[in-house]
């Protein structure tokens, strides 16, 4: 029993342990009506709790054999599971991955929209005075087109990486769903590239290609972040989707031939 501690000692799955006890085989919904939480949020939790729980003929969620057992001895004091504090290090990592952020937003849709609109609306003004063309995670000079031209190409470049975490997703677990607490998820992610040209318009060259090649590998991170939560995903399960559109970034910067910034 002692390896499942770790994975009840988040609130969220000790609750929806003793849902599923008590109530046996919960639609998705019910459980998202008694949670009150996002889509991928519950998708998430659902995913670390694999080895306890499993989906009947109805696709309906359930306790299998190991879950029950573990409900058992929680139900009858045998094991005791104290929900702790999360670490420095721990909250060192969901600082720098933006967890509760996305959390917040992809849970509170109503509060996460106006967020990633504002987050993107900074970005696009930003590319729009420094003269850059985003071209996915990357930036190009350019003096050819306006600041229109450059505002909506960068909104339109990052619904673009939206659709392909989306597609990814897809291709690689086939989770459908909580497309919305995506989109979210992932306009949020582009907040470092969002800040980068603004640091471009008073930084020296040097020190701002440095900055952007940081703030590129950050924001790589904070995408796979985006789709753990946004999508309900480990995130260790996540980082191929991350590493994937990098890849698909690279790619298109060489057919282009702006693989120098």
């Amino acid at each position: 029993m002692a390896k499942w501690y770790s994975v009840l000692r988040s609130p969220v799955r000790l609750r929806i342990l003793r849902i599923l006890g008590e109530r046996g085989p919960t639609p998705f919904k019910e459980l998202r009506r008694e949670l009150k939480l996002g889509v991928g949020t519950i998708y998430y939790h659902l995913s670390v709790m694999s080895d306890l729980i499993r989906q009947d003929e109805k696709k309906r969620y359930c306790l299998n054999e190991r879950g029950l057992r573990v409900f058992s001895a929680l139900r009858d004091g045998t094991i005791t599971i104290v929900v702790r504090e999360p670490g420095p290090l721990e909250r060192f990592l969901r600082a720098l991955l933006l967890s509760p952020l996305f959390r917040l937003a992809c849970d509170n849709p109503r509060l996460g929209l106006p967020l990633a609109t504002l987050v993107l609306a900074l970005g696009g003004y930003g590319a729009a005075r420094a003269e850059l063309m985003p071209i996915l995670m990357f930036y190009a000079r350019t003096s050819t087109y306006g600041p229109y031209c450059l505002f909506f190409h960068y909104l339109a470049q990052w619904a673009l990486v939206a659709l392909a975490c989306e597609a990814l997703c897809l291709a690689f677990y086939r989770r459908r769903g909580a497309e919305l607490e995506l989109l979210i998820a992932v306009s949020l992610a582009n907040l470092p590239l969002a800040i980068f040209p603004y640091a471009y318009l008073v930084l020296p060259y040097g020190v701002a290609l440095k900055l952007l090649t940081v703030l590129q590998s950050w924001t790589a991170l904070l995408i796979c972040s985006a789709v753990s939560i946004g999508k309900g995903i480990r995130l260790d399960r996540a980082l191929p989707v991350g590493l994937a559109l990098l890849c698909i970034n690279v790619v298109l910067l060489a057919f282009l031939g702006l693989l120098t910034f």
